[in-house]
């Protein structure tokens, strides 16, 4: 979480603490320098009083026969600083010291001897609680004996302590005055802040965004409200563009919800109006199917009677030639007046006739055969399950038994092997028979040799509940359908051979047995001179095996 601080504490923060730490800083080397000198100078005191009592020591230990030097080394008692005086003197040996004389300040006692360390220490030395200095005395450049003197270092104790006061005073004094100043820092420099902050506080409050901050003494904050100016401006400017893109909007919408309106009454209109439409086109619909259904009819019937009436007058012209001819005969035979010749001639008439009528009385019965085949209820079969290879190579056997000039064309069959299938295969084998029969009667009748290609397959459904179907694609290389009449190729008796033989009922039938009896649905695709190709779903039944 982020901590917040003002501008004023900071600055005073930062003003006392910058000033005490140079404050502090300066008292801190001033005092150091003047220790270090006051030190010096006491060192170097030392050390003349030192010489000046060796020399002096000197006349005490040679000239004054070993006089005891206490009584001159009394009159050092008006030194204050001076502690203890220590003079050793030196036998003939040079290896052996004696105390000679020695002076100690009033109220001090004595202190031992040092002769282990005043060789060792000559010149000046600060120690932790005194001073202290060694100087040889000497006599034509031979040294006869020692002086050990202790100075107090109560001058720079007191300096020390002194120096750690001022400095306190100083220190203090600079902090009381530091934050004098930063008082008057902060008004000078807060007070155009504090106004500056209130002026933001103030947009911020009434969004009066008009509103512009005054000029400032100092050039930053100088710079400061000039940017908040020009955000103010551009953010006036905003909230103009917005106003006026909402008033427009606004109006915008009203002429949308206008327009809106109006178009909703028209579409009303024109829906109404559709209406209206579509029900007359609904009863113009009812009216051309039934007017389809009594064209179809009255096709079919004209087919009908057509297909019929033509064997039949013959039939009826045969008979009636032959009645005539055996009128003829009855009567010469009554008279005995035929012939050998005649007789013959009556003979091979009635032979021709019987044929005649015999061949239109077949195709009679052939034509009603065929009109029965148009009524499903004859390959109403069961579903039974059948393997659709060995199904197939029936077929194919028995189309060309019953259609000996498939010889001379080619037929390809593909089928999945040991495919098992549910379905009728009764009206498959119709499906198949005609199919074949309308290439060779129509798609191969002006070629030698034709190519028929049955292809098989099974398409699983996507959905489990949905049956799988069986796909057949029949197609041939024969001379297609022609355009007249390839919109209606099933319809009953719609052919483009009528009068050779066709009676324009085959795909027709195959159609109905596609649609009706196996629900499934057939299509075609044809171009003139390069064949038809049949295109034929039917579900599959779901049946137990036998």
């Amino acid at each position: 979480m982020i901590g917040f601080t003002s501008i004023k504490r900071s600055i005073s923060l930062m003003v006392v603490a910058t000033t005490t730490l140079l404050v502090t800083l300066a008292c801190l080397v001033v005092s150091t320098l003047l220790i270090q000198n006051v030190e010096k100078r006491l060192l170097e005191r030392t050390e003349q009083f030192t010489r000046l009592i060796a020399i002096s020591g000197s006349r005490s230990i040679v000239f004054d026969g070993g006089r005891d030097p206490t009584e001159w080394l009394a009159n050092l008692a008006e030194t204050k600083y001076i502690d203890h005086i220590h003079l050793y003197q030196l036998g003939e040996s040079s290896a052996m010291m004696r105390y000679f004389g020695s002076y100690n300040r009033e109220s001090l006692a004595p202190i031992p001897a040092r002769f282990e360390r005043v060789e060792s220490l000559l010149g000046a030395r600060l120690a932790e609680r005194y001073i202290e200095a060694a100087w040889p005395v000497s006599i034509d450049d031979r040294v006869v004996g020692y002086v050990y003197l202790r100075a107090s270092r109560d001058d720079i104790d007191n300096l020390v302590w002194l120096s750690i006061v001022v400095s306190l005073i100083v220190v203090l004094s600079s902090m009381l005055l530091a934050w004098l100043i930063t008082l008057r820092l902060r008004r000078y420099l807060m007070r155009p802040i504090d106004h500056l902050v209130d002026s933001l506080q103030e947009v911020a409050r009434d969004k009066d965004y008009s509103m512009r901050l005054p000029e400032a003494s100092l050039h930053e904050l100088e710079r400061l409200s000039s940017s908040f100016n020009t955000m103010l401006e551009r953010i006036q400017q905003h909230i103009r563009r917005q106003e006026l893109a909402e008033q427009q909007a606004s109006q915008l919408n009203t002429e949308l919800e206008r327009q809106v309106t109006q178009r909703t009454a028209a579409l009303r209109d024109a829906n109404q109006e559709l209406l209206n439409t579509l029900e007359k086109l609904h009863q113009y619909q009812r009216q051309l199917v039934e007017a389809e259904k009594m064209s179809s009819l009255s096709d079919m019937v004209a087919g009908i009677a057509h297909e019929v009436n033509t064997p039949v007058g013959l039939a009826i012209t045969s008979t009636s030639i032959l009645q005539d001819k055996l009128d003829s005969m009855r009567s010469k035979f009554a008279e005995r007046q035929i012939t050998s010749q005649q007789f013959e001639d009556f003979l091979q008439a009635t032979d021709e006739n019987l044929q005649l009528i015999s061949r239109n009385i077949k195709r009679t019965a052939d034509l009603i055969t065929r009109f029965g085949q148009l009524a499903m209820d004859q390959f109403a079969e069961d579903p039974r399950e059948f393997e659709l290879n060995s199904f197939v190579t029936d077929v194919v056997a028995s189309l060309h038994n019953r259609f000996p000039q498939l010889d001379a064309h080619q037929i390809d069959v593909e089928c999945p092997a040991d495919m098992v299938v549910c379905s009728r295969p009764g009206p498959l084998t119709q499906i198949l028979m005609q199919l074949v029969q309308n290439s060779l009667q129509h798609a191969f009748a002006e070629r030698d040799h034709g190519h028929i290609r049955i292809q098989f397959e099974v398409i699983t459904a996507k959905l489990e509940e949905q049956p799988a179907h069986l796909k057949i694609t029949y197609s041939d290389d024969g001379e297609g359908i022609p355009e007249q009449i390839g919109r209606r190729i099933f319809d009953p008796f719609v052919t483009s051979k009528r009068g050779l033989g066709a009676t324009g009922l085959g795909l027709h039938l195959v159609y109905n047995l596609v649609n009706q009896l196996l629900e499934g649905h057939i299509e075609y695709e044809t171009q003139l001179n390069a064949g038809t190709t049949f295109l034929i779903e039917i579900p599959l039944q779901q049946c137990g095996r036998i």
